[in-house]
């Protein structure tokens, strides 16, 4: 994996801070956007044993994380993968995803839009209560929305939304009103946005507003201790059951422990320290499976379409406001001993947010490899304005990225641009990049399990001011027409067409010099069963992995 910056709602801004989402708004963990064809590529078949018999209730299971979060609050804190793994245990969205891509209830029970899909009336399903024993009703889905729609930082996933109420003829309904035509509303309701928090929670002063949540979910927090581990033990009262009847979930105990060096990570886990884990760094994913295949461990790959590894351009700052320059630097990008630099396979490679399986993928012929045209490009501007070309490429201090950065510096120099490499910690760089502050930074972003939910990064209205959630400051009406087409119709057809477009005017634009997908994989104790594998309360089979996020409602252990 190349890039430093995930696609959910993982940063946001308080006060002067820069701390945006790029990701939770992504709908739900990463995820596929539009549906993939789940095909294993290459080596990435998953490595699994065979279930001894059903499912056994009971045990503990330790799951290493890439990093901490900073509260369970899903209104207000700030998520990313690690956040997502946290969430799912104690909170229960509104919606998830099938294994065909399709968004189906979940604590919903159904959605009704109007004609014109400004207006979508939320049944709740009935029956379920927080951990705290008060009811999931109209009014807390409300209240969750609502709060939502009051914070600088989730806030902006749903701007769209005008109005939340219950509906007065019915305490278990909710009614949504948009100010544009959403007919993707309920996608959104699978991430962040959708997870369900107790009125309590919610009226709680801080910090026991973040670090004291109340779900619905298949866990109650016992104890969380920052940067050192979170516990979770069964709930009771959980709602669910499975196919044959027995209560959910089946594990008595979680344990979620941050490790950030993935290097330390896979070594607890075949320790002993760890029952699982995830990672989405190739070369801990060829150590891990080579163990795999040894018959140490277990393997599972995330066949979603994730997020994108690139480098993002801010386009608000010289010289990168010329697309002359921006797409030189495309063209003078070689991309294989790039991605080899991350040990990523060639399949890996991205010349769009999409997949190649995605449905929403179109062939652009995003420009590259051609340092002749990229220098004479650079040499036009040089002449125009007596000036040379210079910028500063900024990445984590982690040696992949660096080696990267490192190359693409070299790569960039051959066509007459003076490159200099500058390294940040991760939140930092963050804050930079969201601000303005930053020209070329090694990115990684725009997953989502339907495109819709990348509405907020690509948007023009969100490509100004001291915060720009579109980080690339990239403003253009015909990406704007193209996203509005795509928001306001459920006809696959046309919403195929306006993606189309939206990836044929940013290969024009060249906002971003797409390096490679991401692929994820969790890595689990032989004895760890149902890696992935979910059901959805009406009976239906989910998605099992988004961005390395799953929900652990069903895993077992085979002692």
């Amino acid at each position: 994996m190349i890039g430093t910056s995930s696609s959910r709602l993982r940063v946001g801004v308080r006060s002067a801070a820069a701390a945006v989402a790029l990701g939770l708004l992504a709908t739900g963990c990463g995820g596929s956007s539009g549906g993939g064809s789940g095909e294993a590529k290459g080596t990435t078949t998953d490595i699994v044993r065979t279930a001894s018999g059903a499912p056994k209730s009971g045990g503990k299971v330790v799951y290493g994380l890439e990093a901490e979060t900073d509260g369970f609050n899903p209104t207000s804190n700030r998520w990313a993968a690690s956040g997502y793994m946290v969430g799912a245990a104690i909170f229960d969205p509104l919606t998830a995803f099938d294994d065909k891509g399709s968004w189906q209830p979940y604590l919903a029970q159904s959605f009704a839009p109007s004609a014109d899909f400004r207006t979508w009336t939320i049944t709740v399903r009935p029956g379920i209560s927080f951990t705290n024993g008060q009811p999931l009703d109209g009014a807390a889905v409300a209240q969750n929305l609502n709060a939502t729609r009051r914070d600088v930082l989730t806030g902006a996933a749903i701007r769209n939304v005008s109005d939340v109420v219950v509906d007065p003829s019915d305490p278990m309904k909710v009614v949504v009103t948009t100010v544009d035509p959403w007919a993707t509303f309920p996608t959104i309701l699978s991430g962040q946005i959708g997870y369900m928090a107790a009125p309590a929670q919610l009226e709680a002063a801080k910090p026991a507003s973040s670090n004291q949540p109340i779900g619905t979910g298949p866990f109650i927090q016992q104890e969380w201790i920052p940067d050192n581990k979170w516990v979770g033990t069964r709930n009771p009262n959980y709602w669910r059951t499975d196919a044959s009847g027995t209560k959910l979930p089946y594990l008595d105990t979680v344990e979620f422990r941050p490790v950030v060096d993935p290097q330390s990570r896979a070594s607890a886990l075949l320790s002993g320290d760890l029952t699982l884990m995830v990672t989405s760094d190739w070369p801990i994913i060829n150590r891990l499976r080579g163990e795999a295949q040894s018959g140490a461990i277990q393997v599972v790959y995330d066949r979603s379409e994730s997020e994108e590894a690139m480098v993002l351009l801010n386009t608000e700052k010289p010289p990168l406001n010329d697309v002359r320059v921006r797409r030189a630097l495309a063209l003078c990008t070689d991309i294989a001993p790039v991605v080899a630099a991350s040990e990523t396979p060639s399949e890996f490679v991205a010349d769009s947010q999409f997949d190649k399986d995605s449905p929403f993928y179109v062939d652009t012929g995003f420009p590259r490899n051609d340092v002749a045209a990229g220098k004479a490009l650079i040499d036009e501007v040089k002449a125009e304005t007596g000036s040379n070309v210079s910028l500063t490429l900024t990445t984590n201090p982690v040696p992949t990225y660096l080696a990267v950065a490192s190359l693409l510096g070299e790569q960039w120099s051959r066509c007459g641009v003076s490159v200099q490499q500058n390294s940040v910690e991760q939140s930092k760089m963050v804050s930079d990049a969201v601000t303005g502050q930053l020209q070329a930074v090694l990115w990684r972003q725009f997953g989502g399990d339907d495109p819709d939910g990348n509405y907020l990064w690509w948007t023009g209205k969100n490509a100004r001011g001291p915060l720009a959630l579109n980080v690339a400051r990239l403003q253009d009406p015909q990406i704007d027409a193209a996203l509005d087409r795509a928001r306001a119709t459920d006809d696959l057809a046309v919403r195929k067409q306006a993606y189309a477009d939206l990836q044929r005017r940013q290969t024009e634009l060249v906002p971003y010099i797409w390096l490679s997908h991401t692929q994820w994989v969790v890595a689990a104790a032989d004895d760890v069963r149902n890696i992935g594998n979910v059901s959805l309360p009406d009976g239906g089979t989910s998605r099992r992995f988004g961005g390395g996020v799953f929900r652990l409602t069903e895993v077992w252990l085979d002692r």
